[in-house]
């Protein structure tokens, strides 16, 4: 189907979308106080970005169908990029009215509505994967097994190793001095040790959820590992330009870690081990070692710390993740994770969702009672 026999047939749809796509950037403009009327241009032209990359995928995912179906595959399944596409309509459209019930009812304070977008994230890949997959959630990453505290651990600590490299060799280098709080009482310091282990465990989850989750294993289908871990790699990247101070060289580091993240999630297959990588990564550069976390600086840490310099090692006011020891890091850890073969995943996954779906299936054959 041609991109104009496209636009006659479904119109409707893709005009819903492009209005739900401009709104929703619109209202983050006015919440962060931003040009409005920008912001409806770049929501449209995400939208336009959007209907071409589902068109794209769609095609690329069984270009050897027996029939010229631009919805559903040789298998009469829905195609991926579709489904990745009313991923994100659902996504759009769940947060709009939430967030409009959290405001009318007061219920979820303005700074918290990010929580709020996460919360939606899961309910949405939830929704996905019951009413178009027929899946258990579990199936998106999250599959019940005896060695899943092991695999968020040996996550949490790849990352803390890692981010503690990049912070340790700006300190040896002399471009950060870190101070100590003073008058930090050991409440105090518990308190902000908590509040953060909190926000940043909850934010790794669902930026997972969001990237590395339902839109990415979609993706896989259609597209395969490479284009999938690329295009979401962009997208993470581009998210990240929001932040303050982000730029070109932060946007390129943040796609790294988007692929170092991807490799993470194919080599292990569940979203466990990149969480705990995720989430350390964030909770020691933010915490332990009091530095800007993607352009936020937050006043629950350990140390006051003083940047001199210079910004291509420190990053300046977006933090390490700008800085050229990010690049490095992040680049050896994707070529380890790509050819250390002892990385695979610590459950056969495969096995398990086998045993699910034979376990429902003689569920439904069993006559009723």
């Amino acid at each position: 189907m041609k991109l104009s026999e496209l636009l006659l047939r479904y119109w409707i749809v893709l005009l819903a979308y492009e209005v739900i796509s401009a709104s929703v950037c619109a209202s983050i403009a006015r919440s962060k106080r931003r040009d409005q009327g920008n912001w409806f241009i770049m929501g449209l032209l995400l939208g336009v970005i959007g209907i071409i990359l589902s068109v794209v995928v769609g095609r690329a995912s069984d270009e050897n169908a027996a029939t010229n179906n631009l919805l559903l595959d040789s298998s009469h399944h829905l195609r991926s990029g579709w489904k990745v596409l009313i991923f994100v309509l659902a996504i759009l459209l769940v947060y709009i009215l939430t967030a409009e019930i959290a405001e009318l009812t007061h219920s979820v304070p303005p700074q918290s509505l990010l929580f709020l977008f996460y919360i939606d994230i899961l309910v949405v890949t939830f929704l996905m994967l019951h009413f178009v997959d027929g899946r258990k959630l579990a199936s998106v990453g999250f599959a019940y097994h005896g060695k899943i505290l092991k695999e968020i651990l040996l996550g949490f600590g790849i990352g803390a190793v890692m981010i503690c490299l990049v912070g340790g060799t700006e300190l040896a280098a002399g471009a950060i001095k870190l101070n100590m709080r003073v008058n930090l009482s050991a409440i105090v310091l518990l308190k902000n040790f908590l509040l953060s282990f909190i926000f940043f465990g909850f934010f790794a989850m669902g930026e997972e959820l969001l990237f590395r989750g339902y839109p990415y294993q979609t993706l896989i289908q259609g597209t395969g590992a490479i284009g999938a871990t690329i295009i979401m790699a962009v997208v993470f990247g581009a998210i990240h330009l929001a932040n303050p101070d982000a730029s070109l060289f932060s946007t390129l580091n943040t796609m790294l870690a988007g692929v170092w993240l991807s490799v993470a999630y194919l080599k292990k297959r569940t979203l466990y081990f990149p969480f705990g990588m995720h989430f350390s990564w964030n909770l020691v550069q933010s915490f332990f070692l009091s530095l800007p976390v993607s352009g936020l600086l937050t006043n629950r840490t350990i140390f006051i710390p003083t940047d001199y310099g210079p910004d291509w090692l420190t990053g300046g006011k977006y933090g390490p993740e700008a800085g050229i020891g990010t690049t490095v890091i992040l680049v050896i850890a994707i070529l380890y994770f790509l050819l250390d073969r002892r990385i695979r995943p610590a459950y056969d996954y495969v096995m398990h969702e086998d045993r699910v779906l034979s376990k429902d299936r003689d569920i439904a054959k069993q006559p009723p009672a």
